[in-house]
């Protein structure tokens, strides 16, 4: 199936540009991927009490092309691209209303770990059938691999309790946050991202306390965010030029 919606940017969701944020962005990839997953029965509620399994993000890579303004109709789908014995892929498109041409695409690679071992879950057993639907997408960004260098902690944060998501980890999207708050206002009104991909590791959880590492490098900033048990994220970040 195809999770669609239909709605208005509000202003909760806009920055000083007075345009959707792309914390707002990744947010409404995130919840479009939930309610999709929800319409299939395979989500990360249903996995924790019906399978005792909880889904993680492995990669999300995000491009945007194209910041919808406040109140600005869109379009948002939803869907899975495809999927393995241990892998699953879902691809979201973010529309104008107007004339559906792109504003923003997502691809989230996601699997299931087992709550009692915490060891990587065969598809099969939280909900996906070999029969499940897939959906070609005509486009979508692609994973890369991050080069391993030296980097600065530019910031250290806290992880604190409205960080905390309902599997009692620190929430995906706060990530994204401890990283761009790392640019000033000036840096992001000036200059827009044309892609975000970020790459999870080790689960935070309240009261951990993150440093976050950058380094930039041919006109890509890369960043690492980790506690003392590991990395938690590695992230790129790039401009429009």
């Amino acid at each position: 199936m195809i999770y669609e919606k239909k709605a208005i940017i509000p202003a909760s969701m806009c920055d000083a540009t007075t345009k959707i944020s792309v914390i707002s962005i990744f947010q409404l990839v995130e919840d479009a991927v939930t309610d999709l997953m929800a319409d299939l029965h395979i989500d990360g509620i249903t996995a924790m009490r019906e399978y005792g399994a909880m889904w993680v993000f492995v990669k999300n890579a995000i491009h945007v092309s194209r910041r919808p303004e406040w109140r600005e109709k869109y379009v948002i789908r939803s869907y899975i691209s495809s999927f393995s014995a241990v892998k699953l892929l879902i691809d979201t498109e973010i529309l104008s209303a107007t004339d559906h041409s792109p504003l923003a695409r997502s691809r989230l690679e996601l699997c299931a770990l087992d709550l009692k071992t915490g060891k990587i879950r065969k598809a099969s057993t939280v909900g996906i059938a070999p029969d499940t639907q897939c959906f070609q997408p005509e486009e979508g960004p692609e994973f890369s691999r991050f080069p391993k260098k030296e980097t600065e902690i530019v910031d250290k944060v806290r992880v604190l309790s409205t960080n905390i998501d309902y599997c009692s980890h620190t929430n995906n999207i706060e990530y994204i946050r401890f990283i761009l708050n790392t640019y000033s206002v000036k840096d992001l009104v000036e200059n827009e991202i044309d892609k975000i991909e970020i790459h999870y590791g080790m689960q935070t959880f309240e009261n951990d306390i993150l440093s976050i590492s950058k380094y930039s490098e041919n006109d890509h900033d890369f960043f690492s965010v980790s506690s003392e048990r590991g990395t938690a994220v590695e992230c790129k970040i790039d401009f429009k030029r």
